[in-house]
């Protein structure tokens, strides 16, 4: 792959590749010559973000970013399953997993070589790379392939075939005698064997049955697994024979097999007239003679267990008691028998093989594993055995060769006729192998068979450079790195049991071995495990915790409620890892805890100015905030509102809130209360219509659509639990032009209101001023309630109760004189004057 960095035809007298900011032309498959960069060839490790710089003696300019990520094709692509053993039809579960090298690998999955078919028992997990079947059924059993596939190419695995076991089917039980119609006459005194023949079913147990009672107590009996056999049979075996097989999931039992005993027709034998041996096909001919003692003898013959076929080569001679064959053919390479028959039994001789001398054909060299395409990769240390299989042909040497050379010379190494045995195999038994055959007439190679052998995952383990050391969230970065022993070996990674979550803090590196988190945040507080996987197993690590420190939220605060007679003072800085130690000055006295410290304490000790002091701690960091408890102190927005009837009307109240002292100072909190005094009409007489907005620092009344009986004076009273201040307005409503004149005030009636609500609100200070001033003179400090934002705050403006009030909400009960409401003031007597007070 090739970069250019096309300058246009500038004039340029140096040219510069960059990967990452970092020069890209030190790595050795990499060359820069001039204008160009050489990957040779590109390499996973060569992603990265890539810019080329110009320069000449005047100027210099850089290019664009590149990004360049390289991805691999897919390989490896391997099917395993979680079965060790046997699995019951209906009963157990299995899951297959597919595994495969390469970039975004997808995964797809075939059953007999046509696409899966859509099965409720079918549920595939894990981005489809595992198929779990729950429960298997015998229509289970096909063969398996999973294919994954990328952008570049896919690649399909080896079949996988269930091992089932399913529900029993009848067994047929067999003698070794023949029988008819269900009836066998077999020879007293001879050895019999009923095989209760499964027809290849996975059985448990077999049980034989003469006439309903277990048939194996006999002392000539012995039963065998599927076989019974009479050592020898006797008269008194007569009867009616059954066989039952069981499984954990069935049984069945055969139809009944009836055995009648006669007496034997002894001696029957088969020979050969071939002395010499060796039969050569097409050339040379036998005679074949059956004997046997006995009276009114027939005899029949058989090859491979069947009736001899009819044949122009085969003749039948003395009452067929000989067969002549002439000449002989390599179809003539099987078993032949002879059967000696009278009215009372059968007796059927040992097989007789000819040896025939034939042209060797191609034989087949085969191996105890799994191969794939003439390669097998058979397990390091396991018992692996090859087979020079002929296919019945008559050979006089077996030789085995590895790369051309003989095989069975190292110790390890047996070979025993058409067997070699690897006992165990070795890592160095890796090659290609051959066996060849030979005959007096001919010999032939086999094909070559691969060998790859392959080692056990195993020694997975689980390291980071940074075990002890505390890494802070949001800071520090880790490498997280995954070793194991084994051939071909693919890593994947899991965080508390669940596969590893995407994340871009998160980055795998070569071939998934090493985890790179950069950087680490407060959700990587979990345990991490690798998982190694070859196609033979997979092995985890031990878990891994990482050792993570984080600060606590914000600035540590101070706060203080009254309970009752007791003030509960806290100081809290929480959510840190590890806790922080937070630390509470008062009164001179100190205490100390993690996270949050509380004291009450009682209220009559906390005199205004007092100061509340929180310190906090946690690894080298400090942070301090101090409230300052007073009564509120603040000024009001506007005294005098003068407004239209039917328009709206906003008074406010903000406590003093100054940004000139450290923002780490913080002011006792207030609640507010709401008055109204009017001499003429009652208080609100449209309910609903007054909206009172407060927090902790500030407080708003509304009052919609305004009207001419709810002016005059409205009076706002902050309170903690150390006092409380009051704040004045007066609301001048100007009637509507759709009002009657009767209704309407005059200027000069105006005039005389405002002139009387500005008198009263000039009072109300000079009034305060002179009892600060008296209290002073007693040397009692007044003070003084600044209020400061916290650390990151802004000035409390938000609002964090609203009150719709109705008039019975915000008059009361008692009703003070004919025109007033009461007003729940500190020093009623600066009103007195307006009680009396002529209108």
């Amino acid at each position: 792959m090739t970069l250019h960095c096309d300058a246009g035809g500038q004039n340029v007298v140096s040219y510069t590749f960059y990967k990452d900011g970092v020069t890209a032309c030190s790595q050795p498959h990499v060359t820069c010559d001039k204008d160009f960069l050489y990957f040779q060839p590109i390499m996973m490790s060569d992603t990265g973000t890539y810019t080329c710089k110009i320069e000449n003696p005047v100027s210099s300019n850089t290019s664009q970013p590149l990004s360049l990520t390289v991805i691999a094709r897919v390989s490896g692509v391997a099917l395993s399953s979680n079965a060790s053993g046997l699995l019951w039809a209906g009963k157990d579960s299995v899951r297959l997993t597919c595994s495969a090298l390469g970039t975004n690998v997808t995964f797809s999955w075939h059953l007999d070589g046509a696409p899966l078919p859509t099965n409720p028992r079918y549920h595939l997990m894990n981005s489809n790379s595992s198929l779990i079947i729950s429960p298997v059924e015998r229509t289970d059993n096909g063969s398996f392939t999973c294919t994954a596939s990328n952008s570049v190419n896919s690649e399909t695995s080896s079949p996988l075939t269930l091992s089932l076991g399913c529900p029993l089917t009848l067994p047929a039980l067999k003698v070794n005698v023949s029988t008819t119609n269900g009836n066998a006459y077999p020879v007293n005194g001879t050895i019999v064997s009923l095989h209760c023949d499964a027809g290849g079913q996975n059985v448990v147990n077999y049980t034989f049955y003469r006439d309903g009672v277990t048939a194996c107590s006999q002392p000539h009996v012995t039963c065998d697994k599927d076989f019974l056999y009479f050592q020898p049979i006797m008269m008194r075996d007569t009867g009616t024979y059954t066989c039952k097989i069981e499984n954990p999931i069935s049984s069945n039992t055969s139809q009944p097999l009836s055995l009648t005993v006669t007496e034997p027709v002894p001696g029957v034998a088969l020979s050969s007239n071939a002395s010499s041996g060796l039969l050569c096909p097409g050339k040379d001919s036998v005679r074949l003679t059956c004997s046997a003692l006995g009276t009114n003898v027939t005899f029949s013959w058989h090859l491979d267990g069947a009736p001899l076929p009819t044949n122009p080569r085969y003749h039948l001679m003395n009452s067929n008691s000989s067969l002549i064959i002439s000449p002989v053919e390599r179809t003539d390479n099987g078993s032949f028998t002879c059967t000696a028959s009278n009215s009372l039994n059968s007796k059927t001789s040992s097989p007789l093989t000819l040896s025939l001398g034939c042209p060797l054909t191609l034989p087949a060299l085969k191996v105890n594993v799994s191969t794939t395409n003439g390669n097998a990769y058979p397990v390091n240390g396991t018992i692996v055995s090859l087979h020079c299989d002929t296919g019945g042909q008559n050979v006089v040497n077996y030789t085995f060769y590895k790369d051309g050379a003989t095989a069975c010379s190292q110790p390890h190494v047996t070979c025993d006729k058409d067997f070699l045995y690897f006992q165990p195999i070795m890592m160095r038994d890796t090659g290609t192998y051959t066996c060849k055959i030979e005959n007096r007439v001919s010999s032939n190679t086999s094909q070559p068979l691969s060998l790859t052998v392959i080692a056990r995952v195993s020694g997975v383990a689980l390291s980071s450079y940074s075990f002890s050391r505390l890494l802070w969230a949001g800071k520090d970065s880790v490498r997280l790195t995954c070793s194991a022993l084994g051939t071909n070996v693919t890593f994947s990674w899991h965080l508390d049991g669940a596969p590893l979550p995407t994340n871009p803090r998160y980055h795998l590196m070569n071939s998934n071995s090493s985890l790179i988190i950069s950087p680490v945040e407060r959700t990587d507080n979990g345990s991490f495990t690798c998982t190694a996987s070859n196609s033979l197993n997979s092995e985890t690590s031990s878990p891994l915790t990482l050792n993570l420190g984080w600060s606590p939220d914000g600035n540590v605060q101070c706060n203080a409620a009254r309970v009752d007679q007791t003030v509960r003072l806290s100081c809290s800085w929480p959510g840190g890892n590890p806790a922080a130690t937070v630390t509470m000055v008062f009164q001179n006295n100190r205490y100390t805890a993690q996270d949050t410290v509380t004291r009450n304490v009682p209220l009559n000790v906390i005199s205004s100015g007092a100061e509340l002091t929180c310190l906090g701690t946690q690894l080298g960091q400090d942070m301090a905030s101090t409230m300052i408890m007073g009564t509120p102190f603040g000024s009001p927005s506007n005294s005098v509102s003068s407004v239209n009837e039917g328009e709206n009307v906003t008074m406010s109240v903000s406590l003093d809130w100054s940004r000139t002292v450290s923002p780490r100072i913080q002011a006792l909190p207030a609640t507010f209360s709401w008055f109204h005094l009017n001499s003429n009409h009652p208080f609100l007489t449209n309910g609903g219509k007054i909206s009172v907005i407060s927090s902790d620092y500030k407080s708003e009344l509304v009052i919609s659509s305004v009207t001419a009986s709810e002016s005059g004076i409205y009076e706002c009273e902050a309170e903690n639990f150390l006092g409380n201040s009051k704040f004045s307005f007066y609301v001048s409503v100007t009637p509507g032009s759709s009002s009657s004149s009767s209704s309407q005030l005059s200027p000069g009636a105006i005039a005389g209101i405002v002139i009387a609500a500005l008198f009263v609100v000039a009072l109300i200070p000079l009034t305060v001023i002179f009892i600060l001033r008296k209290k002073n003179n007693n040397n009692v400090p007044t003070p003084t309630i600044p209020v400061y934002e916290n650390t990151g705050a802004q000035a409390p403006n938000h609002y964090d109760r609203i009150i719709t009030a109705s008039k019975e909400d915000m008059a009361g009960n008692n009703l003070q004189e004919s025109g007033y409401q009461e007003l729940q003031f500190s020093h009623n007597d600066v009103y007195n004057h307006l009680r009396n007070a002529p209108r």
